[in-house]
């Protein structure tokens, strides 16, 4: 797969993406809008920190996806106030960066606006619940991240189930002649899943690829369910994240 000129060769290695949160209440707390009016600045300073270091792909997110039953007082944000926190800074990162640059959002319009202002990765974590979002991504055929995300319960086989629903959707974007070599799979850790149920995800792995063959990313970053393992707070779960 050959990104902005840059080729990644899936089963060589693991991509590193690294994560610029454009908000002010990102569970991880790393978020650059928190007490700062040069959040554009600010964020190419930490991408270029990370692409120093290693990372293979940067990811821009304007919204927090912390979870609501966590988290009292989450609300969603506007279309409009998303483009204000990611589009100034997409607009510098691309003429900064010499790495992928993804956007992660889960509105249609948002993901349209943030391609054409340098992203070439939509990072989705709803599972295309936007009916906008799969207009976008017929008309562009971005490299696509699609993340498991299921709102009612799941069954004793968590497993089957994230493929189920995975497959439901790759089956309908291939019906639309997006290309499945533009797919990267997201099990979904710790979205709508017990700690008990990520755990699991993580330990069957394999089961997932075996299945789908097609890329597939890890996104623990911090999360809750670390705390069971670690003990450690939030600010302290690095470890454990990688």
């Amino acid at each position: 797969m050959i990104i902005q000129k840059n080729k990644l060769v899936w089963n060589s290695k693991p991509y590193i993406m690294g994560v610029v949160n454009v908000t002010p209440d990102s569970f991880s707390g790393d978020g650059i809008m928190k007490n700062n009016e040069d959040f554009v600045n600010l964020g190419v300073e930490k991408a270029l920190n990370m692409q120093k270091d290693g990372a293979d792909i940067i990811d821009v997110g304007g919204e927090s996806t912390r979870p609501k039953h966590i988290y009292q007082g989450t609300k969603s944000i506007s279309v409009d106030e998303e483009l204000k926190r990611v589009i100034p800074l997409l607009e510098k990162l691309k003429n900064n960066l010499t790495i992928p640059i993804s956007i992660d959002t889960q509105k249609g319009i948002v993901a349209e606006y943030g391609l054409q202002s340098g992203a070439k990765i939509i990072n989705d974590v709803s599972m295309m619940n936007d009916d906008l979002m799969a207009e976008t991504l017929i008309k562009y055929k971005p490299i696509y991240i699609l993340s498991h995300y299921r709102k009612t319960k799941h069954s004793k086989d968590i497993i089957n189930d994230i493929y189920l629903d995975l497959d439901e959707k790759i089956q309908f974007l291939l019906s639309k002649n997006f290309p499945l070599e533009n797919i990267i799979i997201d099990p979904g850790i710790g979205f709508g899943k017990s700690s008990e149920q990520s755990f699991y995800i993580i330990k069957n792995l394999k089961k997932l690829i075996s299945r789908f063959n097609i890329p597939l990313m890890i996104g623990t970053s911090k999360k809750s369910f670390l705390e069971n393992i670690t003990g450690e707070t939030l600010e302290n779960r690095d470890i454990g994240t990688y």
